[in-house]
């Protein structure tokens, strides 16, 4: 059968988001013979994207090269990053965040609000104003569920959120794209960019709660209803014996720093329960390991500061549970608190590629994102 001609426009777009990131990438100037190279484009076809990227202004002429011949100097051209800026929220319960990078992925400001008062927006258009930005794009990471609409259909954290079409709204306010998606998925998208390359991991957040979420070829595993991972839907659902209401409690209260600071120091009534605590909740993370097969299990959240002291029992509670020749690795995640706001801000990339580049699908900087988080 034959194949159908290439689309001219897909493959314009193709273009120009290649020279788009090998300029983004090269933080210098760069001639036409050079972007040519790195891309395998013709030079013909380079001049022609370049003139169409100039346009945006996320591309701008550079002097041009001295040269040692009387030819006529090499024309360069290089990434403007501060032709637009890109800002990520995250929601908490008490306050939301917010971080602000320029169009090459680098930090520029940060802000916060509290969550309070009868306007659920205004603490968020606040975070971002506060930064003295005006941003081109943003993400949102939300503590809660959002319907195949994306709107947020149940929030334990910020139940003032619940039926809000956050993203119309706040676009509106702001006068830019917007883009929400759920805190935990975010999380799981940012150590899937950020650790190493694996095609599937599964995130576990460990914290107040138990969360989990699923990166399945790249990308985030929503199904058919965006409820994928949302295992705290399932009535009578409890991961512990002795969580209240989805909410982990310990024999040192809500707070496990004590209990797990103790268990590192061998004493043996933490040791035995930070084991009891990895036993009970192993079991649902080896259905989910069973029905995902994924390459990488990713432990994030506050408690996975606590390294081996948490992540050696609960390997061998689910190794003892999976009758498999090939078990996931389990890793602690590389960012512990700002995750949801790090794939937050890929988000805002990747919604507002074409705002910020001209360019459809331009990919997110992921590498320059966790400098200075954690």
């Amino acid at each position: 059968m034959a194949m159908p001609p290439p689309n001219p426009s897909a493959m314009r777009r193709a273009n120009a988001r290649d020279c788009t990131v090998v300029l983004r990438e090269a933080e210098r100037a760069l001639t036409l013979a050079e972007i040519a190279a790195a891309t395998g484009l013709s030079r013909p076809t380079v001049d022609a994207v370049l003139e169409e990227l100039q346009a945006t202004g996320i591309v701008v002429p550079a002097p041009a090269a001295a040269s040692g011949s009387a030819g006529r100097p090499a024309r360069r051209f290089r990434f403007a990053p501060s032709a637009a800026t890109v800002a990520a929220l995250d929601i908490g319960a008490r306050t939301v965040r917010c971080i602000v990078a320029d169009a090459a992925g680098r930090e520029l400001a940060r802000g916060e609000a509290p969550m309070q008062g009868s306007d659920p927006i205004a603490p968020l258009v606040q975070a971002v104003r506060g930064t003295g930005r005006a941003p081109s794009a943003v993400g949102v990471a939300v503590p809660g569920i959002l319907d195949p609409a994306g709107h947020v259909s149940r929030s334990l954290a910020a139940p003032a959120l619940e039926g809000v079409d956050l993203a119309g709204a706040l676009a509106e306010r702001l006068g830019c794209p917007v883009e929400v998606d759920n805190d935990i998925k975010l999380a799981a998208l940012a150590e899937h960019h950020l650790g190493p390359a694996a095609d599937s991991i599964v995130l576990i957040q460990l914290g107040h709660r138990v969360s989990v979420a699923v990166i399945v070829g790249g990308a985030i595993l929503q199904g058919a209803h965006r409820l994928a991972g949302e295992l705290g839907s399932q009535r009578g659902m409890r991961w512990t014996d002795s969580s209240v209401r989805g909410r982990l409690t310990w024999s040192t209260g809500d707070d496990a720093q004590e209990l797990l600071e103790r268990a590192a120091a061998g004493d043996p009534g933490a040791v035995q329960e930070v084991e009891e605590f990895c036993a009970q909740i192993a079991p649902r993370l080896a259905t989910v390991l069973l029905t995902v097969d994924p390459e990488r299990v990713v432990v994030g959240g506050g408690l996975s500061r606590a390294g081996e002291t948490l992540l050696a029992p609960l390997r061998r509670a689910v190794g003892r549970l999976l009758m498999t020749e090939h078990a996931p690795e389990v890793v602690p995640a590389r960012l512990t608190t700002d995750g949801a706001l790090v794939g937050a801000l890929g988000l805002g990339f990747a919604h507002g590629s074409a705002r910020l580049t001209g360019v459809p699908e331009v990919p997110a900087p992921w590498h320059r994102f966790d400098a200075g988080l954690s």
